[in-house]
């Protein structure tokens, strides 16, 4: 369904790229959750180095997700802690846990288990419907204008570069989300994919769409190929042309889309309201997701949730 041009930069999830789509900003947050407050916590989990810690800790101040509290006078140290705005981030967190625990390579330092102790069984995370309560998948939505449709967007802040540091380079203690970082990691790859979910196949279009130079396309759709999130399909020999079709594993973003732009409505929407409205097929409502337990179905919450690893519990902190 075609509304208005520019359905994926005229939307929430551009603004919350500018605040989560960069791979040490998603390992920060993701250890923010697990209980490190202080700076040489997220240096060694994360494995960045101090000058981009210090840039990415001072760049979520800034945007609202951490507080940062002086903890020592002499020198002065700091703890950084996640406000409401950033604890509102924990279900996008888990959504991203159970994708990288179905799609990560086997033996890749995850955790083997997510807790739900007020339950007390291992759960995944589910992906629901706010209203009728019901799973929610890529093709159980659809989609109608919203009040910002065609609204012009505020030209983003500079996007900076992807970095170079993959899963199998990381360097960090801490190895949960290292590979879905990979992905999303970055301002224009999850963009890219966001235009497949809009039902986009072609270079042509994804480029109209995103405004984005063709060798950077380029380069993300190659990046996309080989982590098996799209498959290369030849439709045209002469000269030879491809679609990029969302495999399996594609499509299992759907439910991080679904979520980060959620949040971003909630906390980063503009006078105009979004460009598009998200709708649940299975009851004709407005997508409201939420994450629940797979075994008992109530909402995920700390500090009711533990990561076990090698018999360790670890409950999520209440932050």
């Amino acid at each position: 369904m075609v509304f208005a041009e520019h359905k994926t930069t005229s939307n929430s999830v551009i603004r919350a790229i500018q605040v989560l789509g960069d791979r040490w900003t998603i390992l920060i947050i993701r250890d923010a959750f697990l209980g490190a407050r202080r700076f040489q916590d997220f240096l060694a989990r994360t494995g960045t180095s101090r000058a981009t810690l210090t840039n990415r800790l001072r760049s979520l101040v800034v945007d609202g997700i951490f507080t940062r509290k002086r903890y020592t006078s002499a020198p002065p140290r700091y703890e950084y802690r996640l406000t409401v705005k950033g604890r509102d981030l924990l279900h996008l967190s888990l959504i991203a846990w159970r994708w990288e625990r179905q799609w990560a390579p086997r033996g890749a330092g995850i955790p083997l288990e997510l807790v739900h102790t007020e339950c007390g069984r291992a759960t995944l995370p589910v992906l629901a419907c706010g209203h009728c309560a019901d799973t929610v998948d890529i093709r159980d939505a659809y989609l109608l204008p919203g009040r910002g449709s065609g609204a012009r967007v505020a030209a983003p802040r500079q996007y900076r570069r992807m970095s170079a540091v993959t899963a199998a380079s990381h360097s960090g203690t801490g190895r949960e989300l290292i590979h879905i970082a990979d992905i999303v990691g970055d301002p224009w790859t999850p963009m890219v994919i966001g235009t497949a979910f809009f039902g986009m196949r072609r270079f042509d279009d994804m480029q109209r769409e995103l405004g984005i130079a063709s060798n950077i396309l380029a380069d993300r759709l190659d990046l996309l190929v080989r982590q098996r999130i799209f498959k290369r399909e030849l439709y045209q020999r002469r000269p030879p042309r491809h679609e990029y079709r969302l495999t399996d594993k594609g499509r299992d973003l759907f439910g991080y889309a679904l979520l980060k732009n959620a949040w971003a409505d909630r906390w980063l929407a503009t006078p105009a309201g979004s460009s598009y409205r998200i709708f649940h097929r299975k009851c004709a409502q407005e997508l409201r997701p939420v994450v629940r337990c797979s075994e008992c179905s109530k909402p995920l919450a700390p500090p009711h949730i533990s990561t076990v690893r090698n018999g360790r519990a670890r409950n999520l902190k209440r932050v």
